[in-house]
């Protein structure tokens, strides 16, 4: 019985080489990624960025450089790449944030946003300080926003701001 494998070995190696290329990730320095929770003002969990009061559309990540060469560093600044859908809960920047030397961190933070606007009335903690390293993640704990339950969601039994 004879097998031709030419076609079964052109199919894998074309599969392997389009999986391997699609894989490349250009690095240019650090990645900073961050995760959030919005609760209300008593501690509720807010389940659905649309139940917040302002309803929240995006997460936007602040990074402010401080010391050495970074100070006044904002390199998310009007850069699409740091906002990420509420509803995620998680966001990651591509690994072009520029690395730390001694002495220098980022202040981090994150800000809810609609339409473009940031919602002041949201409130997060204060900013963390980071360093951030070439070809690595920089990870942050998750930080917390606060925003009132929007009146058309409510709270349910369980304590959770919700749509009925």
């Amino acid at each position: 019985m004879r097998h031709n494998l030419t076609p079964i070995l052109l199919t894998f190696l074309t599969s392997v080489f389009a999986l391997s290329a699609s894989a490349c990730v250009e690095i240019d320095g650090g990645a900073v990624e961050v995760s959030w929770v919005i609760r209300s003002p008593a501690g509720g969990g807010i389940t659905d960025c649309g139940c917040a009061e302002p309803a929240i559309g995006t997460v936007r990540l602040v990074l402010l450089g401080r010391g050495g060469t970074i100070e006044g560093a904002t390199p998310c600044a009007g850069r699409a790449q740091c906002d990420f859908p509420c509803q995620r809960q998680t966001g990651a920047t591509p690994f072009d944030i520029r690395e730390t030397l001694a002495g220098e961190r980022y202040e981090v933070s994150v800000v809810a946003v609609a339409d473009g606007v940031e919602l002041p009335q949201i409130t997060g903690p204060a900013p963390i300080l980071r360093e951030v390293v070439r070809a690595q993640p920089t990870e942050v704990e998750a930080f917390q926003l606060v925003a009132e339950c929007a009146a058309e969601c409510g709270m349910n039994s369980s304590g959770v701001c919700a749509r009925p």
